[in-house]
C-alpha cells in the first residue's frame, strides 16, 4: 500500500510540474506578441504631439460679430520630429466658421516681430488658402518648418465672424505631418468684447492759423520824371493753414479827381491809366500803376496786375478791391513785391503832396 501511495504522488506532482511550465510558456508569448502589435494599437497622434516653444493667434477684432481675420504665428520646437504638411486653426466654440475651403485666404506680408527675441518673423513656409474646414477646425497647406524658427502668416475668413462677448475662448494651432501626426501645437485663448468696445476713437482738431504783413508801410517815389518810370516797393508775406490757400487784394483811397495820385495843393490827379484789368505800359504813356511780382513759393498774380517787371502795371482804383495774387494749398511765408511805378507829363501841376493810400488785404480760403 505504502509503495501505490509513493507512485501516486509521483504522478500528481509531474502533472503540476508540466502546467506550471505550460502557463509560463503562454505568459512569455503573450508578452511577445503585445511588444510586437503594441505600436500598431496606440493612436499615432498621442505618439507624436508636442509643444511649440511659443506662439499666438491674433485677431484683428476682438468684437462680436466682426469678420474674422488675423494672424497665427508659432516658433517651432528645437527638435525635428517630423516634417510639417498642413496647420490647423481651431476657433473657438460659438464662432461662425465657414465651412468652404477657398473662403480662408492667406498672406505673408507685415508680420510682427518675435515678443521673445524681437526678431523678424519668418514667412510661414509653403502657407496657401486652406484646403478643408471641419467644424471649427481650419486646415492651411505647409511646407516643412525649420527648427526654432519663429514664424508667421496672416489670415482671413469670407462669411466667418466673431462669437459672443466672453473672457477665455480657447482654440489652438497646430502643425501635422503628412500622415495626420500631429508635430507643434499652441493652445491659445482670446477674450470678445461688445461691438465697438475693441476701437479708441481718436478725435482732434487744428486752429485755423494765418499771418500777414507788410516790409513797410510807405514809398517814397520822389521827384518824378517825364522821361523815366520811377519805381518804389513793398513786400508782403502771407502764411496760412488754409487748405485752399490765400487771397490778397488791394485798393486805392483816392477819389477824388479819380484814382492815383492826388495832390491837395495843386488840385491834380496823376491819374492811374486805363481800367482794371487792363495793363498800362508807362514807357508809352504816363501816369501811376501797380505792378505785382511773385516772391516765395510762386504766387498766381492777377492778370490786371501783372506787369512786365520795369515799366508796366495796373490799375489801383479808389475805393475798390481787386484782387492782386493767390495761391492753393497751405502757406508758409509766401511773397508778392508790390511796385508802383509811376511817370509825368511835363504839364503835369508841380506840387510836393501827390499821394494816396493804398490798402493792402489777404484772406485765407480755408
Amino acid at each position: 500500500m505504502n509503495l501505490r501511495v509513493k507512485k501516486a504522488k509521483k504522478i500528481v506532482l509531474g502533472i503540476n510540474i508540466h502546467n506550471r511550465k505550460a502557463k509560463i510558456s503562454i505568459f512569455l508569448h503573450i508578452i511577445l506578441l503585445v511588444s510586437i502589435f503594441y505600436p500598431l494599437l496606440v493612436p499615432k497622434n498621442a505618439q507624436a504631439a508636442t509643444y511649440a516653444q511659443e506662439g499666438f493667434v491674433r485677431f484683428d477684432r476682438l468684437a462680436t460679430g466682426a469678420a474674422i481675420s488675423g494672424t497665427a504665428c508659432q516658433k517651432t520646437g528645437s527638435d525635428d520630429i517630423g516634417t510639417e504638411t498642413s496647420t490647423v486653426i481651431v476657433f473657438p466654440t460659438g464662432w461662425t466658421i465657414s465651412q468652404t475651403p477657398g473662403d480662408w485666404t492667406v498672406t505673408t506680408t507685415n508680420l510682427p516681430t518675435d515678443p521673445s527675441g524681437g526678431g523678424a518673423a519668418s514667412a510661414w513656409a509653403g502657407i496657401g488658402t486652406a484646403t478643408d474646414v471641419t467644424g471649427l477646425s481650419v486646415v492651411f497647406p505647409t511646407s516643412n518648418l525649420s527648427t526654432g524658427t519663429f514664424y508667421c502668416f496672416n489670415f482671413t475668413g469670407a462669411s466667418s465672424t466673431v462669437g459672443s462677448a466672453a473672457n477665455n475662448q480657447t482654440g489652438s494651432l497646430k502643425t501635422r505631418a503628412a500622415d495626420a501626426v500631429l508635430l507643434d501645437t499652441i493652445f491659445y485663448a482670446t477674450s470678445v468684447v461688445s461691438s465697438g468696445a475693441d476701437q479708441i476713437s481718436v478725435t482732434a482738431s487744428v486752429s485755423a492759423t494765418m499771418s500777414f504783413s507788410l516790409t513797410a508801410n510807405s514809398i517814397a517815389l520822389g521827384t518824378l520824371s517825364t522821361s523815366a518810370v520811377t519805381s518804389g516797393s513793398v513786400t508782403q508775406e502771407v502764411s496760412t493753414n488754409a487748405r485752399n490757400g490765400y487771397v490778397s487784394w488791394i485798393k486805392g483811397t483816392n477819389t477824388t479827381g479819380g484814382s492815383g495820385l492826388r495832390s491837395t495843393v495843386a488840385g491834380a490827379t496823376i491819374a492811374t491809366p486805363g481800367s482794371f484789368p487792363t495793363v498800362s505800359d508807362l514807357s508809352g504813356t504816363t501816369g501811376v500803376v501797380l505792378d505785382a511780382v511773385p516772391g516765395t513759393n510762386s504766387p498766381t498774380i492777377n492778370a490786371g496786375f501783372d506787369g512786365n517787371g520795369t515799366s508796366s502795371g495796373g490799375n489801383f482804383e479808389g475805393g475798390v478791391f481787386h484782387e492782386v495774387s493767390s495761391l492753393t494749398g497751405g502757406q508758409a511765408a509766401t511773397t508778392v513785391v508790390l511796385n508802383v511805378r509811376a511817370k509825368i507829363s511835363s504839364t503835369q501841376a508841380a506840387a510836393t503832396d501827390y499821394a494816396d493810400t493804398l490798402v493792402v488785404s489777404a484772406a485765407g480760403n480755408f
